[in-house]
């Protein structure tokens, strides 16, 4: 229902060289289908028809097949649709870093409905993006990255535990390279029922995603685990605050006491005042 017009909207790109890497994820509906009939018309898509492993798992299987040889890499969602430009915009934005520092681009979302009607913007992060943010809290949405060929190598470590790609890729990058965020959303954002936790739209609806994740126990302790596999991976090469932040954090789990006073003086921190208290709340109560 929502991938062709999503397919469209990628083979309309104004930037002149895209080729685009689909994973199927074991369909059982007519998804193979529709693969092989676009697939069948251009020469810039490749498919491969895997067994069933999750959108994150598929994610990390795309950018391990990524091209070595490719400038930029971008991920895109099965039901979104991209603005013409969504491509030439992310990487004028790259373009403005050499070639050997990782970077990565972001953006806004355009929330729209299923049937693309406008529902509002994404929040924008006004606090910044950094380090001491990818710890406890995910704002890169993976449908509207693009990374260049720097920042794909360095995810060539994949993560045995982490709470989503993207906030995998966003936790790395920030680490050892660059962070951009467009305000301009180039992405058309669908909220159906299948991601109807995902962007809020309004007060009401941020307070009740809000209250659902803390109140959520299949999300407790996914950040600590994500955060102890990262310093596993790259602890070697994090520099002495990088370390004594990430160490802080994970230190601070063991007893309620250093819970607390982690609480009332760490030094990570979320994007808005009802997520920084919310995040204190869940240190103390050791459900991260």
């Amino acid at each position: 229902m929502y991938l062709k017009p999503l397919l469209e909207s990628l083979l309309a790109q104004d930037y002149p060289h895209v080729s685009i890497l689909i994973r199927d994820d074991g369909s059982i509906d007519n998804t193979p289908a529709l693969l092989r009939e676009f697939a069948s018309r251009r020469s810039n898509i490749d498919i491969i028809y895997g067994q069933h492993v999750g959108f994150v798992q598929s994610f990390f299987a795309l950018i391990a097949l990524a091209s070595p040889t490719a400038g930029y890499f971008a991920l895109c969602d099965q039901d979104d649709v991209w603005q013409l430009d969504k491509v030439s915009r992310a990487v004028k934005f790259l373009g403005g870093y050499p070639t050997d520092v990782p970077a990565l681009y972001c953006s806004r979302l355009a929330l729209v409905s299923d049937r693309l009607e406008p529902l509002g913007y994404s929040s924008i992060p006004k606090k910044g993006l950094s380090f001491r943010n990818a710890l406890v809290e995910n704002h890169v949405v993976g449908c509207t990255t693009l990374l260049n060929q720097a920042a794909l190598r360095l995810l060539a470590h994949l993560p045995s535990a982490c709470v989503s790609h993207d906030w995998w890729i966003y936790l790395v990058v920030s680490a050892f390279g660059t962070v951009i965020y467009d305000t301009a959303p180039k992405i058309l954002y669908r909220r159906h029922a299948s991601n109807v936790f995902g962007i809020p739209t309004g007060t009401i609806d941020r307070w009740r995603i809000k209250i659902h994740a803390f109140l959520k126990d299949g999300n407790c302790k996914l950040i600590v685990r994500q955060a102890d596999e990262f310093l596993r991976i790259y602890g070697s090469s994090l520099n002495d605050d990088q370390r004594r932040v990430i160490e802080r954090f994970l230190e601070s789990r063991k007893q309620f006491w250093d819970r607390l006073r982690y609480a009332l003086s760490c030094d990570v921190y979320r994007q808005s005042t009802l997520d920084q208290y919310i995040l204190k709340a869940r240190i103390a109560l050791d459900c991260l």
